[in-house]
């Protein structure tokens, strides 16, 4: 079977996300690049450099996690010819939540190649960190 491909950084962006949301660690490799110049950033978590750290990140996290929901909202966006920076704001709802848990700040990185465009970076980050849900502690935003 021949890997997918991704016509545009918003194609690659949107199969990422299916798979996230999914725990496919299949479909979530496919999106990134083939090589080993790849970053993944979890929050309040370590780099993992390199395919194989990447998918080792996503295999647990898909591992531990159970059923959620995701919600994406393009913030800002950085284009170049063959690089794509693209900054979001990922809402998840665990569970059986009703209501999304507070944003997480996300930047996704595309490069374009030979087949089309693959992910190379995503650095997620809590938008507010060390407050508790209820706190009258305004959020810590990073532009």
């Amino acid at each position: 079977m021949s890997e997918p491909v991704f016509p545009t950084p918003e194609a690659a962006e949107e199969a990422f996300y299916a798979a996230f949301e999914a725990r496919s660690l299949d479909d979530m490799m496919a999106v990134w690049a083939r090589d080993d110049h790849v970053a993944c950033i979890h929050p309040l978590a370590a780099p993992l450099n390199g395919r194989a750290a990447v998918a080792a990140g996503w295999r647990s996290m898909f591992g531990a996690a159970g059923r959620f929901r995701l919600q994406v909202k393009a913030v800002h966006e950085i284009r170049q010819a063959d690089h794509v920076i693209r900054i979001v704001d990922e809402f998840l709802t665990i569970g059986d939540e009703t209501a999304p848990r507070p944003a997480i700040l996300a930047t996704n990185v595309y490069r374009r190649e030979a087949d089309g465009w693959r992910m190379v970076l995503h650095h997620a980050s809590p938008l507010q960190v060390g407050a508790k849900a209820g706190a009258d502690t305004p959020p810590v935003v990073f532009h």
